[in-house]
């Protein structure tokens, strides 16, 4: 097993359980690949904690009783939510995994009949395309482990990411449509506070906080902030055409994680936005 091969099992190790401890993750190695050595394994769990590594995950040991393995966007926030998410996780076993299920997590999720409602909704209720659907989709996907663990809305998390997006609810009755879709997935979908079981396999799983606006011009309305970011960036002579598909290949300062927020603003998860491929974006 190379090493590139093997930091993309590691990596998708934290992209499915956010933080999990590196015992667990070495003994599933042992498993799945008993070619691979542990001093191979340990060799590239240091080099993951330098700053030029291409795999997004740290590993943390500092007031730890274990070392884990972390995915980088529970770091990028700061050492505050880090502790607030393990405050939150359930205590008890790790759900067991599979190896495809770990690498091919995304493309399981399109085959969910609940993944696929959200999705048909954001084009027949939304009028969006497959792509911008999906990234309702994933939007939903990352926004409920997140308000889990901060007791907030999920509903609104959502609401607030899209605020420079290209979604746009107009009433309330669609937000609660999405949210009656979103409660359904939330209970078949691996959950990293749930230490990646899935609520409806949890006897007194934990319920996302069920609030939605209450009036209709309380919905943030995607379009207007469109267009006075883009007044803005006039005003700054920083304005090119680009607001056509929003801050659409902005180039970060540094290495940003697969999973993590976009720097653009969008709300999307940098693999879904500015870190697609080029001919993607187009």
């Amino acid at each position: 097993m190379t090493d590139t091969e093997l930091g993309s099992l590691l990596e998708a190790f934290a992209n499915y359980y956010w933080s999990v401890p590196v015992e667990f993750v070495l003994d599933k190695l042992k498993l799945w690949h008993p070619e691979v050595s542990e001093r191979q394994a340990e060799r590239l769990l240091k080099l993951c904690n330098g700053n030029n590594f291409r795999h997004h995950f740290r590993v943390v040991a500092d007031k730890m009783e274990q070392p884990e393995l972390v995915a980088d966007h529970l770091l990028l926030f700061g050492e505050e939510d880090y502790r607030q998410f393990l405050a939150a996780r359930i205590s008890g076993p790790f759900r067991d995994c599979e190896e495809e299920q770990l690498l091919k997590m995304d493309d399981r999720l399109l085959e969910l009949p609940e993944a696929r409602k959200i999705i048909d909704y954001g084009k027949s209720e939304l009028g969006l395309d497959d792509k911008i659907s999906e990234e309702l989709l994933m939007d939903c996907q990352l926004a409920q482990p997140y308000s889990l663990y901060e007791g907030i809305s999920w509903v609104k998390f959502v609401l607030k990411k899209e605020q420079f997006g290209r979604i746009h609810f107009q009433t309330i009755d669609q937000v609660k449509r999405f949210r009656e879709l979103g409660n359904e997935l939330y209970l078949v979908l691996p959950n990293p506070v749930l230490r990646g079981w899935m609520p409806a396999e949890i006897e007194n799983a934990p319920v996302p906080v069920d609030d939605i606006p209450e009036r209709q011009e309380d919905i943030p309305d995607s379009h207007q902030d469109m267009d006075k970011l883009s007044a803005l960036l006039r005003d700054l002579g920083m304005f090119n055409g680009i607001m056509e598909k929003p801050l659409s290949g902005i180039v970060p300062k540094r290495k940003i994680g697969r999973n993590e927020p976009c720097p653009c603003g969008s709300g999307k998860k940098y693999k879904k936005c500015c870190g697609r491929p080029t001919n993607q974006n187009a």
